[in-house]
């Protein structure tokens, strides 16, 4: 059984003697099975970590211990985790039992089973999404119909419009899963041309005002002239919408505060709210694939924040948000105004 372990197994002296390994360990030594037994398995570790295993071995000897280390041959260096056990045997000899794991196969193993624990995350929060506005735009078409047949054209063009509404949450949701898959395979692409933010910063706005308005937000603009950039329109544009859209949306019945800015060879963007403000814990993590702050009630796939980091990094600049003194959020965008794109 232990010669079929895909890890190590070691037995050794109390003196870090090896008394007995299996292939798997000699493989990963690269060295001949019978020239590693007698061997210490210090022989066998990074000069930096002898110390180290000295003091887990002698700390063995009663009571289990775990940790990393480099294993090293003439070709390679190799990490991985040894977990060590004191082992009683049959004729009352104490040894030592090490099993060594090598971890670049353990690691492929976890980001394995990440990558299906966050698909399965995926695809619970994507169909609930958008069951939503799918179910919400069935029922108006159902309306609609019934409506043409009585001919209440005034309620009809009513039922059309909230119909209307919930195609486009959908097509936004869809985008926004589109772009996800994107910036995973690296095609988000950028089409680079000199483009003034104050007027994106303006539209935005402009775009946004129905949902300000609904929202009992005053939006106060303070932009500064004749900022151009050099970036793909769509893109920024997209990146302050998400981040604008997300002040609306958690600070309702407050003001908001929009601020550009030239601060050198970078431009800043700083959306300001006196909503509910984010945790410090959720600071760093809302910008991650389907995170949202932990105070939030809001649905949403979890994606405008991570796609608004990406979009900016491409374009070479940073985001961060903070919390404000007095309540309330800060997002602060920082961007080169003459950028090469970063790779997606």
């Amino acid at each position: 059984m232990v010669e079929s372990m895909n890890e190590g197994a070691v037995s050794l002296a109390l003196d870090g003697t090896i008394l007995y390994c299996n292939s798997a360990f000699a493989t990963m030594i690269d060295q001949p099975l019978d020239q590693v037994m007698g061997h210490k398995l210090s022989d066998f570790v990074a000069k930096g970590e002898v110390a180290g295993l000295a003091d887990l071995i002698a700390r063995s000897r009663t009571q289990a211990n775990r940790a990393e280390m480099s294993l090293v041959s003439a070709a390679r260096e190799l990490p991985t985790q040894i977990s060590l056990n004191p082992v009683k045997m049959d004729d009352d000899s104490d040894v030592i039992g090490v099993i060594v794991t090598y971890l670049s196969e353990r690691r492929s193993r976890e980001q394995a089973q990440e990558a299906v624990r966050m698909r399965e995350e995926f695809l619970s929060i994507a169909s609930h999404e958008l069951r939503t506005p799918l179910s919400t735009l069935v029922l108006h078409l159902g309306l609609g119909e019934r409506l043409l047949a009585r001919s209440d054209i005034p309620r009809l063009e009513k039922t059309l419009r909230k119909a209307k509404d919930q195609a486009d949450r959908m097509t936004e949701l869809i985008n926004r899963l589109l772009d996800v898959t994107r910036i995973a395979s690296g095609k988000l692409e950028l089409e680079l041309q000199p483009h003034d933010l104050g007027e994106i910063v303006v539209e935005i706005v402009d775009h946004l005002a129905e949902a300000a308005n609904k929202a009992g937000c005053e939006v106060r603009l303070n932009i500064e002239e004749g900022i151009v950039m050099q970036c793909d329109r769509m893109r920024p544009q997209q990146a302050f919408v998400n981040v604008v859209s997300n002040a609306l949306k958690y600070a309702p019945g407050s003001p908001i505060s929009i601020t550009l800015e030239r601060r050198g060879s970078e431009a800043a963007l700083l959306v300001d709210d006196r909503g509910i403000g984010i945790e410090s814990d959720d600071l760093a993590r809302i910008f991650n694939r389907f995170e949202r702050a932990s105070s939030a009630t809001q649905s949403g796939l979890g994606l405008g924040l991570y796609i608004t980091r990406e979009i900016v990094t491409q374009h070479g600049g940073t985001i961060r948000a903070e919390r404000r003194r007095g309540g309330g959020s800060r997002f602060s965008i920082i961007l080169p105004l003459s950028v090469r794109p970063r790779p997606a």
